[in-house]
């Protein structure tokens, strides 16, 4: 029996105006974190991206006013990218272990100080030193940041700062070739490290006020951390030291056989002190369970190399085709950068709204870019200036701006939050390895050329150009490919984005009961 009082809802107290004014408050408080935290995401990832490619054409203007070799130059400036590919993953793994804030402040600091001594560079040393610490808190603020948005936000707002990590880390990767020239060439080249230092400050100002910590509860850190953490990075730089060597033309095979062996020892190093260690660095196999990981980052390579390839062969062709400065290059980079931003940006919005699948945007991005070459070796070749060249730009920004077939935070999603920073690790050791990639197919091309010290030969345009058609060929041909896996071993959509519908989940249901 029931006493009737059970489904009586007692009357709601209504707030007095003081506990309105702390509500109010509070939610503006959250609102404001929300804005630092997101605007210190934008813009430290676009420092540590822009740092990869400001100067990558711009070797022999600074081997001059150092009075180095150019070698030198290449060398010292490569340590930056080797640095940030050999701390990404292990490095990763120790922000998931000690906190993502704490070591997102700390390399920002790191940045910050070591920026600040770029001014003073005057030799070979001094130049190596700060790019290679430079490089190794890029590594830990692109993976710290990462896994900040994914464990501490919810909502609109992780989708809005997955856009923001993505978005930032793509105009500095492809606003570094277009700006570089001009940096080096018409301003004093020692300024841009004081403006990387005070606007990675005002980064780290804002994380500092606006983040929350997160970090991996499950692990424990200890000293005893930092020796595989190491090996683990010195065995997975070995591929792309063996890249460099290739980029730089260095025929020396006995080398490239040392840094394999070396690279192979390292890792064995490292397997046997992570299982001998009760403080595992990796206490899971995320490697061989989570096939959309490997998918997703070979892709992305694939996708960043052939745009990388792309960037760099269009500012040496508007350098040989045009009489445009420095400055006016970078400017007339604009309709390839423009489009391609702002498609990578929307290309989630348009799926929502015109009920695109990845696979379909993908294929449109492929016919941009088949566009693209059509018109470059129809028009473009036979007149090159800059406006017959202009209609290359924008359709190869928009075709590349829609290559938008695997999504990042469905393998987070699979592997786990606990792994968050190691997952953008894995993302950023295999964006850089595919610009790497694609600084070695360039480098052919730009290996006698630096922009903006003299007028290129017009059959270096010609061709930069078949060098950029090749690459848009490998990228249309592998989206082709991995759509084709996408549909049978992932499905159509990301999960994380496109949950099934009740009514699908129950169909399932009732399957997994019969």
């Amino acid at each position: 029996m029931s006493d009737g009082q059970a489904n009586i809802e007692l009357p709601k107290t209504p707030r007095t105006p003081e506990e309105k004014a702390a509500r109010r408050a509070d939610k503006a408080k959250k609102k404001r974190a929300k804005g630092q935290t997101l605007s210190a995401i934008t813009i430290s990832v676009f420092l540590c991206w822009l740092g990869s490619t400001v100067f990558i054409s711009s070797h022999k203007v600074m081997a001059e006013r150092l009075g180095i070799s150019t070698l030198e130059v290449t060398l010292a400036l490569s340590s930056y990218s080797v640095v940030l590919i050999m701390i990404a993953i292990p490095g990763g793994r120790l922000c998931d272990i000690i906190g993502r804030k704490k070591m997102f402040i700390l390399a920002g600091l790191v940045f910050f100080v070591t920026s600040l001594f770029g001014l003073l560079i005057e030799n070979f040393w001094s130049l190596l030193l700060v790019r290679a610490l430079m490089g190794l808190s890029a590594g830990l603020i692109l993976t710290s940041t990462g896994g900040i948005l994914v464990t501490t936000m919810h909502g609109n707002t992780r989708h809005n700062g997955w856009l923001l990590w993505r978005g930032a880390g793509m105009c500095g990767m492809v606003l570094g070739p277009v700006f570089g020239p001009v940096i080096t060439s018409d301003v004093e080249w020692r300024t841009p490290f004081l403006a990387n230092a005070l606007l990675m400050l005002v980064a780290v100002a804002l994380g500092a006020l606006g983040m929350k910590e997160s970090r991996d509860e499950d692990s424990i850190f200890s000293f005893g951390l930092l020796a595989p953490t190491v090996l683990l990075g010195l065995g997975l730089l070995s591929p792309y030291l063996a890249l460099l060597v290739f980029k730089e033309q260095i025929e020396s095979w006995p080398l490239v056989g040392a840094i394999v062996v070396g690279g192979i020892a390292c890792l064995i190093g490292y397997f046997v002190l992570n299982r001998r260690d009760d403080h595992k660095l990796l206490d899971t196999n995320i490697l061989t369970h989570n096939r959309r990981l490997w998918l997703t980052d070979i892709f992305g390579a694939i996708h960043v190399g052939a745009l990388f390839v792309v960037v760099a062969a269009f500012t040496v062709i508007l350098d040989a085709d045009t009489n445009f400065t420095s400055f006016w290059i970078g400017i007339g980079m604009l309709p390839l950068v423009v489009p391609l931003i702002t498609f990578h940006l929307l290309a989630h919005r348009f799926r929502e709204k015109y009920g695109l699948t990845r696979q379909k945007e993908t294929m449109i991005g492929c016919v941009l870019l088949t566009l693209t070459m059509i018109w470059w070796f129809a028009v473009a070749v036979r007149n090159p200036n800059y406006w017959t060249i202009l209609p290359a730009l924008i359709l190869g920004g928009a075709g590349f701006g829609l290559m938008r077939l695997y999504g990042h935070m469905g393998v987070i999603k699979v592997t786990g939050q606990r792994w968050s920073s190691t997952l953008f690790g894995t993302r950023t050791f295999s964006n850089h390895l595919g610009a790497t990639i694609g600084a070695v197919v360039i480098g052919y091309v730009l290996g006698a050329a630096s922009i903006g010290t003299e007028t290129l030969d017009p059959a270096v345009a010609k061709q930069a150009g078949v060098v950029a058609s090749l690459s848009i060929l490998v990228v249309i041909a592998s989206a082709i490919v991995f759509a084709g896996l996408k549909a049978e071993l992932l499905g159509l959509e990301d999960p994380h984005w496109h949950p099934r519908s009740s009514a699908a989940a129950g169909e399932n249901s009732e399957e997994r009961v019969l």
